[in-house]
């Protein structure tokens, strides 16, 4: 719109602005994953001590890891709008469940956690995804019996509803899965850390 519908003086300025903030939220949200990759996988997993220069130099790496799988999937994926969805479907299958039991469960723990996104992962990408080209490797039933009637005339198959399916089974096995590994993983305290004064 405001290519053909302005000078190009303005054009040129408008579309500039709307580049420059486009940028401003793509680099937001690489810098962010790396550093949510690095502070909450990196470091608990290998090196629960790590030094603050060590944190930097893994975080400038993370950014070029994130940015070439971010290119890959924008590459194989033609819409922002089905990027989008995809995303919010990834959230609302896989990590839903984990944010519910951290907030609501007072016994949930890792190994429930890990089973929870594991089954969850499985029983979401089972089902296939189109826009990334999977397959579907899960036969999911076809409710033709609540089939019904579109508005050009033809029949529309409701299908399996496997993302509600995939979200509710990983938050029921984190709910199992940690009661029944309380002994080998407790429940731990969340406490308050000075990392300013850790060298």
């Amino acid at each position: 719109m405001i290519k053909y519908l302005t000078p190009t003086a303005i054009a040129t300025v408008g579309l500039g602005a709307v580049a420059t903030a486009v940028m401003s939220s793509v680099d937001s949200s690489i810098l962010s994953a790396s550093s949510m990759t690095v502070w909450n996988i990196y470091r608990p997993l290998f090196e629960p001590n790590i030094s603050r220069d060590r944190i930097n130099h893994l975080v400038k790496i993370f950014v070029w890891v994130n940015g070439a799988l971010a290119t890959l999937i924008a590459l194989q994926v033609q819409s922002i709008y089905t990027l989008w969805i995809l995303c919010s479907d990834f959230v609302y299958c896989l990590l839903f469940p984990a944010l519910v039991t951290a907030l609501f469960d007072k016994k949930a723990n890792f190994y429930g956690v890990l089973a929870g996104f594991l089954i969850a992962f499985v029983l979401r990408f089972g089902g296939g995804e189109a826009s990334l080209g999977l397959p579907t490797i899960l036969p999911y039933p076809v409710l033709d019996a609540a089939s019904e009637i579109g508005a050009d005339g033809n029949r529309i198959a409701i299908l399996f509803p496997f993302r509600t399916f995939a979200m509710v089974s990983g938050l029921i096995s984190i709910i199992l899965v940690s009661r029944l590994t309380q002994n080998s993983s407790p429940v731990k305290k969340l406490i308050q850390t000075d990392w300013d004064n850790k060298k």
